[in-house]
């Protein structure tokens, strides 16, 4: 039975989504954060989580039940995660992966990532999530030149992209975190309801907001200018396999395990309108 979980990253889009679930069910949450805030709701133990101190780990991960693993985007994460199961491998760990990392060749950052949990933990469920609603409402992807320059800049290609939300992925989430019986040795890939191309997002975008947001297509390269060497390596892949299609493919798995439809981006974007809106001080 499972009475305490370990959410890493749990200041993050999902992984804040997921303890507040697990709160639901009254399962006690260990909240890790480089930064843990404190909190009076009894059912989060908020504590330090650092993955460049490994000191952290031990408090946070040795007594739990099971891992909510938010992949750290490090060029050791493999190593890193691998440690981590070590702490505890009995613990069912859940890890948030990326759609078609099975597709990826074996030393590839992302597959390493998988194997180091696969080949460690004694009970596991892969997540592999397409491009998150979210990155559309935050400031350090999308949202600022939505609202600001009125631009959706995203080199696709003109593909199609199953985009998911954070919201959905935390419920399948927390299903493998309840019931590791029912998810051990699964991988889920995680999507919306429809393929959309960045272009209708921005037509989406547009009719709601009452002006237009011009959706733009650059090359990978113009994208990547100034980005540390290892961080544009793993993003000009990403681009690659949007632009292939390799982010398109839906899956019925929210719907299978959850029981209720995925939202779809319009129903996202419908909810999230303040978020690209300038305000009046902003306005030219």
């Amino acid at each position: 039975m499972i009475r305490t979980v370990l959410v890493t990253g749990a200041r993050g889009k999902t992984g804040r989504e997921v303890a507040a679930r697990l709160r639901r069910f009254g399962i006690l949450v260990h909240a890790g954060s480089s930064q843990p805030a404190r909190t009076s709701d009894t059912r989060t133990d908020p504590v330090r989580f650092d993955w460049h101190n490994r000191a952290t780990w031990r408090e946070a991960a040795a007594a739990v039940d099971a891992i909510y693993l938010m992949r750290p985007d490090y060029p050791t994460a493999p190593e890193l995660v691998a440690d981590l199961v070590e702490v505890n491998p009995d613990a069912h760990v859940v890890l948030l992966s990326e759609q078609g990392a099975e597709t990826l060749s074996p030393d590839h950052w992302a597959r390493r990532v998988e194997d180091a949990v696969v080949t460690r933990a004694a009970s596991w469920t892969l997540l592999r999530p397409s491009w998150f609603h979210q990155v559309l409402t935050d400031s350090r992807f999308y949202r600022d030149a939505i609202r600001d320059d009125r631009v959706l800049s995203l080199p696709s290609g003109g593909a199609p992209i199953a985009w998911v939300d954070a919201r959905d992925i935390a419920d399948v989430a927390v299903a493998a975190l309840r019931a590791p019986e029912d998810h051990h040795g699964r991988a889920h890939t995680i999507t919306g309801p429809d393929p959309v191309p960045v272009a209708n997002v921005a037509q989406e975008l547009s009719a709601r907001l009452g002006h237009r947001i011009r959706a733009e297509d650059p090359s990978p390269r113009e994208t990547l200018d100034g980005l540390d060497p290892w961080m544009a390596d793993i993003l000009d892949d990403l681009y690659h396999r949007v632009r292939h299609g390799g982010f398109s493919r839906l899956s019925p798995a929210v719907k299978q395990i959850t029981g209720h439809e995925p939202i779809s981006i319009g129903e996202f974007i419908n909810a999230h309108l303040d978020q690209w809106r300038r305000s009046p001080t902003s306005a030219p």
